[in-house]
């Protein structure tokens, strides 16, 4: 099985060198994707593409998931966003979104509003009654966004009040009765 990437095929592709691994990147406005060649993958260079193939045949399954991973590179900048939802449960919780001035502005039980300013990376927020869609074309960064906010109110172990993932189930302790 042999695999041929032509530079061509990919904007802005760049093959470089980081602690003795060889690595493919992709910059295209701020966002700039790497893969690293995996060891049991061999390779050559040409002036115009690169030659990829596995070492052993029992690394097919494992060769194929790199060649899957390496064509996600071609669609850099073509509308390549990741998301994730957060639920927030709990009665008068709300939560309500101002793109314009880019703020988060959350209602959480306190005496007052909590005010996020959003990061550049996010892209969108939409959010309905009381769950809140976000997309970033950065996965890392809006995973660390979520978790601040998720922070500001952890699910109650009893009751269950507070921000969750979307499909995430907990399981709440016993309320003890006497």
């Amino acid at each position: 099985m042999v695999s041929i990437i032509n530079y061509s095929d990919y904007k802005n592709l760049t093959v470089g060198q980081l602690n003795g691994k060889i690595y493919f990147s992709v910059t295209d406005k701020n966002l700039t994707r790497f893969i690293f060649l995996p060891s049991f993958v061999n390779y050559a260079f040409n002036e115009k593409s690169i030659v990829l193939t596995p070492l052993k045949d029992t690394a097919a399954k494992s060769f194929i998931d790199f060649l899957k991973s390496l064509n996600s590179l071609k669609s850099v900048g073509e509308e390549l966003f990741f998301k994730k939802k957060l639920r927030l449960k709990g009665l008068g919780f709300r939560i309500s979104v101002d793109m314009t001035k880019r703020e988060l502005s959350l209602k959480l039980g306190y005496s007052h509003f909590v005010n996020i300013e959003i990061p550049y990376y996010i892209t969108n927020i939409k959010s309905k009654k009381n769950i809140m869609l976000l997309e970033s074309f950065d996965k890392i960064a809006l995973g660390d966004f979520l978790k601040k906010v998720y922070d500001l109110r952890k699910a109650d172990a009893y009751k269950g009040k507070g921000f969750s993932g979307q499909y995430e189930k907990r399981k709440l302790k016993v309320i003890k009765k006497k």
